[in-house]
């Protein structure tokens, strides 16, 4: 596995994402020098790991900094060095950026009107206007912990992209499932994850989802090291940060007791993380609670002209092409399909989990239990379908790993 495997997944993924790669430099005519010296290096890392062992967890790094990060860096490039009427920029990506800029400026970024702050030039493929420019349904973990960073780059440079925040949450993500399966099963699993086909071309305009995937793997590091307060915390975090983070909780809970935490633990962990929701959510629930619930929960659940409308690839865009669901904004019971679903993936993970409690398993069954709520889900982008993707892949790989068993030595006998 290990002379084979990380070779074969370069392979597998890499050249993939490499064409797709390829096609984005050719659409903004690049110059051809530039995608020549990438693929030079990219073919020089892949060397490396198919023919130097010593360096393959360089190589593998190297080619996953260069097909998954090359793109984006070129699209901060792009944005900040060539006028056009388009933000080269996620309409998600963009407005959690802008939002912590109106909390710098002491006002509430939920309610806030962001027409007018260029949000508008977003990209967006609907007839009608972003909704978005009128609520903000990102959690305050979105918006609170990169904070300091912004601002001090900001302080710094002038000037501030999203995707530099996601960018350095990538390079932790790759450290962390380092550190869950060591080795070169942990380097396959995480090249899985960054170069499935059309990660890097999402990523281009923001991978927004990545800050509650590293929160949630750095959580389950924690459980795996038997560090379960600080795994309460991290899972409050992941949860302070996006919504989709619950689907995952009751996963980790389930793992948590088959990895053998007690219930006086448990409780001390869940509090921890509840408290850890709360210090985030107070702050905003006191300045305007009519604001946050009408941005993060009504937003995303209601019907009407301020509702977040049906669109992708997963269920609700079916349901709305067949004639089912009339209206891209008509209010719809997902949420009676979604939660006999996700209540069965729960249930299988639990069973799984009472024979099999690697670390591979708890990924698998967290990117399962995404796939089935986000396919679901009243909005389900394509973005989101790669998320469970990516962690089923991560999770199938991860379980080939087994930690060592540590065998006691018997007492060495005195003679008299």
């Amino acid at each position: 596995m290990a002379k084979r495997g990380e070779p074969a997944i370069l392979l597998l993924f890499g050249l993939p994402t490499a064409a797709i790669d390829w096609q984005i430099a050719e659409s903004w005519r690049l110059p051809a020098w530039v995608s020549l010296l990438a693929a030079a290096v990219v073919i020089v890392a892949f060397g490396a790991v198919l023919l130097l062992p010593r360096l393959r967890a360089v190589g593998s790094a190297i080619m996953a900094a260069v097909l998954y990060g090359m793109p984006v860096i070129g699209g901060i490039a792009r944005w900040k060095l060539i006028p056009s009427p388009k933000a080269l920029i996620g309409d998600g990506a963009y407005q959690m950026q802008l939002a912590r800029g109106v909390l710098m400026r002491g006002i509430d970024p939920y309610g806030f009107n962001y027409a007018g702050t260029g949000m508008e030039r977003a990209p967006w493929s609907q007839p009608f206007a972003n909704p978005s420019l009128h609520h903000l349904d990102y959690w305050p973990g979105t918006i609170v912990l990169p904070l300091p960073v912004q601002a001090a780059f900001r302080a710094v440079f002038g000037w501030w992209d999203e995707r530099l925040w996601l960018l350095l949450v990538a390079a932790v993500i790759w450290i962390v499932i380092g550190r869950l399966a060591p080795g070169p099963v942990g380097r396959m699993a995480a090249l899985a994850f960054f170069l499935i086909p059309g990660h890097s071309l999402l990523a281009v305009l923001g991978d927004n989802d990545l800050p509650m995937v590293a929160l949630l793997l750095a959580g389950m590091l924690a459980i795996h090291r038997e560090r379960w307060l600080l795994a309460g915390g991290l899972i409050g975090l992941a949860i302070a940060t996006k919504q989709t983070a619950l689907i995952a909780v009751p996963v980790v809970l389930c793992w948590s007791v088959a990895r053998g935490i007690g219930w006086h633990r448990l409780l001390q962990a869940c509090g921890l993380g509840a408290a850890v929701i709360a210090v985030l959510f107070t702050p905003f629930l006191i300045w305007n609670a009519h604001a946050f619930i009408s941005d993060t929960i009504v937003f995303n659940l209601g019907g009407g002209t301020e509702t977040y409308p049906i669109q992708g690839i997963g269920l609700s865009a079916w349901l709305l092409q067949i004639g089912f669901i009339h209206d891209a904004r008509e209010a719809f019971p997902f949420f009676l399909i979604q939660l006999p679903l996700v209540v069965a993936a729960w249930v299988m993970a639990g069973r799984w989990f009472a024979q099999r409690r690697a670390i591979g398993d708890a990924i698998f069954w967290i990117g399962i239990a995404l796939f089935v709520f986000l396919f679901t889900n009243r909005f389900s982008q394509q973005a989101y379908l790669l998320l469970g993707a990516e962690l089923i892949l991560a999770g199938l790989i991860a379980r080939l790993w087994r930690q060592p068993d540590i065998v006691a030595e018997a007492p060495v006998p005195v003679a008299a």
